[in-house]
């Protein structure tokens, strides 16, 4: 086998393993999609079921009670998007590498003064501002605060109605209950994510 034929077939293989990397970049994009899809539609089902509760609780004890119970739902699938959303990110980051990798490697076979890739071409102070701009809206990121967001404050709701039930003397024993015990495994359920976090960071670190 030649030399350019050998070339030719990089220069294949190349251009299909990028094509197969766009094909699954594009697919965890809309899959991030349904589940950002899933989760405003689940939203807007919790408000709307807080907004008919509401109307029809007798006193605020009944009314805190059924709005501890839908934020802990809320809290528990919100984490789980978020979770989902996160690892999804990271294959998207990851997919990314991969195709300026194999761009990179192709335009080598061209003539790499005549594209982006080429060094020397762009000022640093640019790629900075590009890089910040780009940051604040990428749409993982924006995806990511909007889902943290919603569910900080559903564990926020949580807390404030355990701590009211605690302080106010209109709740029962079993509203009581319920709500320090909702607002108990949300904080036991932060605790145990932020210990994953730390311990995947310094695995990471080490690595």
């Amino acid at each position: 086998m030649s030399e350019s034929e050998r070339e030719t077939l990089l220069a294949n293989a190349l251009v299909y393993e990028g094509q197969q990397h766009w094909l699954h970049y594009r697919h965890i994009e809309q899959e991030r999609n349904q589940f950002l899809g899933f989760f405003f539609t689940l939203l807007v089902a919790v408000v709307g079921f807080l907004v008919a509760f509401g109307a029809r609780a007798a006193d605020w004890p009944t009314a805190a009670t059924g709005l501890t119970i839908m934020a802990a739902v809320l809290f528990m699938i919100t984490c789980l998007i978020f979770t989902s959303v996160r690892k999804l990110g990271v294959a998207l980051e990851a997919c990314d590498r991969d195709i300026k990798r194999i761009r990179a490697a192709l335009f080598e076979r061209v003539e790499p003064e005549r594209t982006h890739l080429a060094p020397g071409q762009r000022d640093v102070t640019v790629l900075r501002h590009r890089t910040m701009v780009d940051r604040v809206f990428d749409p993982q990121f924006s995806a990511e605060v909007i889902v943290g967001t919603f569910a900080a404050l559903t564990f926020g709701v949580q807390i404030l109605v355990a701590v009211d039930s605690l302080r106010s003397k209109d709740f029962s024993t079993g509203q009581r209950a319920l709500a320090c015990t909702l607002a108990a495994v949300s904080v036991a359920g932060v605790a145990a994510a932020a210990r994953l976090w730390v311990k995947s960071g310094r695995l990471r670190g080490g690595s």
